[in-house]
């Protein structure tokens, strides 16, 4: 018998679920606009990294914190949740032990440019699609293999976005306390 041993694409493979933003919302403990202070390489069989992020805006969470801890680098497969000093971002994030983790992995992070969220999925879930938005089904995935891509917004829309996803929740009794 012969085998033939072919180098495989991770990324063709990897089908990760991307969480619609109402889940996001609502799977959060903190949604916060931070700035990544310090990354640290660590061996840990759940995470390769801890980041320090200095909150510059809380809008889910303790308005009183003013940084917080997060694991990252996940070892979850397909998982690229990686943070960079100096970074800003918006992050959903939820507690892992004493610390946080970003949910939904990469899909829970968004990097900030000026006063403009790139790539903000929006809150029906919009993913972009060689130029034309479209909705993004029940589960909530791009097509086999895409990474989903949103369209860059105002930080103030992109907010006042969440805040009413989290009114609707809060009147709807879905919502969670901080």
């Amino acid at each position: 018998m012969c085998f033939s041993l072919l180098p495989v694409s991770v990324d063709a493979q990897c089908n990760m679920r991307v969480m619609e933003t109402r889940e996001l919302v609502l799977s959060a403990d903190l949604i916060a606009r931070v700035r990544v202070r310090s990354t640290k390489n660590i061996r840990n069989p759940m995470y390769g990294q801890l980041a320090t992020l200095e909150i510059v805006e809380v809008i889910y969470g303790d308005p009183r914190r003013q940084e917080v801890r997060v694991w990252a680098m996940s070892t979850t497969y397909c998982a690229r949740d990686v943070y960079a000093p100096q970074q800003e971002m918006l992050v959903f994030l939820a507690r892992d032990q004493t610390l946080f983790h970003t949910v939904n992995w990469q899909y829970g992070q968004f990097l900030i440019n000026g006063d403009t969220v790139e790539n903000w999925r929006g809150r029906s879930g919009e993913v972009a699609d060689g130029g034309a938005a479209t909705v993004a089904t029940g589960a909530s995935e791009a097509r086999r293999g895409e990474v989903p891509r949103g369209q860059p917004r105002p930080f103030a829309e992109v907010k006042q976005e969440i805040l009413t996803l989290l009114e609707e929740a809060r009147q709807n009794g879905k919502a969670r306390r901080p």
